[in-house]
């Protein structure tokens, strides 16, 4: 897994780890990652159509492992 952010420096963060265990993803955690990423006014209207275009979800749980993190600075 990765996260990286570009502004205004740009960072980054990789986890790597087996994984635990996959299970059916729920409506709960959909809205719960979503509402951390769009404004409240785009929520209900993602999840509308992440429920009719994007098929099944599903939660993969990991143990990690090893961490890389850098800042690179403003590159």
């Amino acid at each position: 897994m990765m996260v990286e952010r570009v502004d205004p420096t740009v960072r980054y963060v990789s986890v790597e780890g087996a994984v635990t265990r996959t299970v059916p993803g729920t409506d709960a955690q959909l809205r719960e990652i979503t509402e951390r990423y769009l404004a409240p006014d785009k929520v209900d209207g993602y999840l509308d159509f992440a429920r009719a275009e994007l098929g099944e979800q599903v939660a993969i749980y990991l143990r990690p492992e090893r961490w890389l993190s850098a800042d690179m600075g403003s590159v």
